[in-house]
Protein backbone atom coordinates (compact mmCIF):
# COMPACT_ATOMS: atom_id res chain seq x y z
CA UNK A 1 0.00 0.00 0.00
CA UNK A 2 2.40 2.71 -1.01
CA UNK A 3 2.57 5.30 -3.88
CA UNK A 4 2.28 4.39 -7.33
CA UNK A 5 4.74 6.84 -8.26
CA UNK A 6 7.53 5.16 -6.87
CA UNK A 7 7.46 6.34 -3.25
CA UNK A 8 8.10 4.58 0.16
CA UNK A 9 5.76 1.14 0.58
CA UNK A 10 4.58 1.16 3.64
CA UNK A 11 3.36 -1.67 5.81
CA UNK A 12 -0.46 -2.30 7.56
CA UNK A 13 1.29 -1.84 10.59
CA UNK A 14 2.75 1.31 9.88
CA UNK A 15 -0.36 2.71 8.42
CA UNK A 16 -2.04 1.62 11.61
CA UNK A 17 0.56 3.17 13.57
CA UNK A 18 -0.12 6.64 11.63
CA UNK A 19 -3.48 6.31 11.50
CA UNK A 20 -4.37 5.42 15.23
CA UNK A 21 -1.80 8.85 16.37
CA UNK A 22 -3.41 11.25 14.48
CA UNK A 23 -6.54 9.69 15.46
CA UNK A 24 -5.89 9.89 19.05
CA UNK A 25 -4.64 14.22 18.23
CA UNK A 26 -8.23 14.35 16.60
CA UNK A 27 -10.29 12.67 18.90
CA UNK A 28 -8.70 14.94 21.26
CA UNK A 29 -9.53 17.98 19.89
CA UNK A 30 -12.71 17.01 19.02
CA UNK A 31 -13.32 15.84 23.56
CA UNK A 32 -12.25 19.37 24.06
CA UNK A 33 -13.94 21.26 21.50
CA UNK A 34 -17.10 19.28 21.01
CA UNK A 35 -17.89 17.36 23.62
CA UNK A 36 -17.55 13.58 24.32
CA UNK A 37 -21.02 12.63 22.21
CA UNK A 38 -19.28 13.78 18.93
CA UNK A 39 -15.63 12.53 20.48
CA UNK A 40 -17.42 8.83 20.48
CA UNK A 41 -18.87 8.97 17.22
CA UNK A 42 -15.12 10.25 15.96
CA UNK A 43 -13.52 7.14 17.85
CA UNK A 44 -16.39 4.97 16.30
CA UNK A 45 -15.64 6.38 12.59
CA UNK A 46 -11.69 5.47 12.97
CA UNK A 47 -12.79 1.62 14.14
CA UNK A 48 -15.00 1.19 11.40
CA UNK A 49 -12.33 2.80 8.71
CA UNK A 50 -9.54 0.65 10.60
CA UNK A 51 -11.30 -2.45 9.46
CA UNK A 52 -12.66 -1.43 6.38
CA UNK A 53 -8.24 -0.43 5.44
CA UNK A 54 -7.61 -4.28 6.81
CA UNK A 55 -10.22 -5.77 4.76
CA UNK A 56 -9.30 -3.81 1.52
CA UNK A 57 -5.51 -4.43 1.54
CA UNK A 58 -5.59 -8.05 2.94
CA UNK A 59 -7.99 -9.21 -0.25
CA UNK A 60 -5.30 -6.81 -2.85
CA UNK A 61 -2.49 -8.57 -1.32
CA UNK A 62 -4.75 -12.16 -1.93
CA UNK A 63 -5.40 -10.83 -5.48
CA UNK A 64 -2.11 -10.28 -6.24
CA UNK A 65 -0.67 -13.50 -5.00
CA UNK A 66 -3.81 -15.13 -7.00
CA UNK A 67 -2.46 -13.36 -10.08
CA UNK A 68 1.36 -13.76 -9.46
CA UNK A 69 -0.06 -17.83 -9.44
CA UNK A 70 -1.88 -17.46 -12.50
CA UNK A 71 1.06 -15.89 -14.29
CA UNK A 72 3.37 -18.59 -12.78
CA UNK A 73 0.77 -21.20 -14.09
CA UNK A 74 0.51 -19.94 -17.66
CA UNK A 75 3.96 -18.95 -18.54
CA UNK A 76 5.31 -22.62 -20.05
CA UNK A 77 8.67 -23.51 -18.86
CA UNK A 78 11.41 -23.58 -21.26
CA UNK A 79 14.03 -26.03 -21.71
CA UNK A 80 17.67 -25.53 -21.20
CA UNK A 81 18.37 -25.51 -24.75
CA UNK A 82 15.82 -23.41 -25.91
CA UNK A 83 17.21 -21.15 -22.99
CA UNK A 84 20.42 -21.36 -24.51
CA UNK A 85 19.14 -20.82 -28.08
CA UNK A 86 18.14 -17.44 -27.22
CA UNK A 87 20.78 -15.88 -25.63
CA UNK A 88 22.76 -17.23 -28.41
CA UNK A 89 20.26 -15.40 -31.13
CA UNK A 90 19.99 -12.00 -28.68
CA UNK A 91 23.97 -12.15 -29.04
CA UNK A 92 25.05 -12.75 -25.51
CA UNK A 93 26.79 -15.77 -26.08
CA UNK A 94 29.59 -16.49 -29.07
CA UNK A 95 29.60 -19.32 -31.24
CA UNK A 96 32.52 -21.04 -28.92
CA UNK A 97 30.11 -20.14 -26.11
CA UNK A 98 27.21 -21.37 -27.32
CA UNK A 99 28.68 -24.95 -28.16
CA UNK A 100 30.43 -25.26 -25.17
CA UNK A 101 27.69 -24.80 -23.15
CA UNK A 102 25.75 -27.00 -25.74
CA UNK A 103 28.05 -29.35 -25.00
CA UNK A 104 27.80 -29.01 -21.61
CA UNK A 105 24.21 -29.67 -22.13
CA UNK A 106 24.29 -32.94 -23.80
CA UNK A 107 27.16 -34.20 -21.91
CA UNK A 108 24.69 -33.84 -18.53
CA UNK A 109 21.44 -35.42 -20.45
CA UNK A 110 23.74 -38.37 -21.54
CA UNK A 111 24.63 -38.44 -17.64
CA UNK A 112 21.18 -38.63 -16.38
CA UNK A 113 20.25 -41.11 -18.76
CA UNK A 114 23.03 -43.59 -17.84
CA UNK A 115 22.13 -42.92 -14.42
CA UNK A 116 18.44 -43.61 -15.73
CA UNK A 117 17.07 -40.18 -14.54
CA UNK A 118 13.93 -39.17 -16.69
CA UNK A 119 15.15 -36.00 -18.68
CA UNK A 120 11.59 -36.04 -19.73
CA UNK A 121 11.64 -33.56 -22.86
CA UNK A 122 14.99 -33.07 -22.94
CA UNK A 123 16.27 -35.07 -25.91
CA UNK A 124 20.04 -33.95 -27.08
CA UNK A 125 22.19 -36.08 -29.43
CA UNK A 126 25.07 -35.59 -30.83
CA UNK A 127 25.28 -34.36 -34.62
CA UNK A 128 29.31 -35.55 -34.66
Amino acid sequence: MGSESGGRSYSLTEIFAIKFVLADIVIIAVLLLAGPWFALAVTLLFVVTSFLIWYLVERSETDESQDDAAVADSAPERDPVTKLQERYAAGELSDEEFEAKLDRLIDSNEQAEAAGIDTEELELERSR
